[in-house]
């Protein structure tokens, strides 16, 4: 069971949609599934290091948990949580950049109990370079 306690971070989760400009270009747009969503948030394990050429890139495994719902039940590593959560003046804003710190792609969920939350099981790259 998740208590109302326990979420006291808020999150924005959206999702990657695919569209074709007038010539016939794929653009890459990310559309509001949920906006300012209370949830917990907890590091699953240390940091996962990388090494490519010519930087070293480390990742960290973080776990949020959100009350369920059918608009986030079908989540996917289309989706990513944006944390600290936008406010709503930026997410309406299709211009507004968001800081790399504060994406976390989601890798896998999974229910809790029987409709009572879903685990959303995430990596965000700390940008490390060498």
């Amino acid at each position: 069971m998740i208590r109302a306690g326990s979420l006291d971070r808020r999150v924005t989760i959206q999702r990657r949609t695919v569209t074709q400009s007038a010539s016939g270009e794929a653009i890459e747009t990310w559309a509001n599934v949920s906006v300012r969503r209370p949830a917990s948030m907890w590091p699953l394990k240390g940091d996962d290091e990388n090494f490519r050429s010519p930087e070293k890139v480390a990742y960290e495994r973080i776990e949020f948990r959100v009350r369920y719902s059918s608009d986030v039940a079908d989540l996917s590593p289309l989706d990513r949580v944006i944390h600290p959560a936008l406010t709503a003046e930026q997410a309406a804003d299709t211009n507004y950049v968001i800081p790399t710190r504060s994406i976390h792609d989601v890798l896998g969920t999974l229910e809790i109990d029987r409709r009572r939350g879903i685990r959303i099981i995430t990596q965000r790259r700390a940008d490390v370079t060498t």
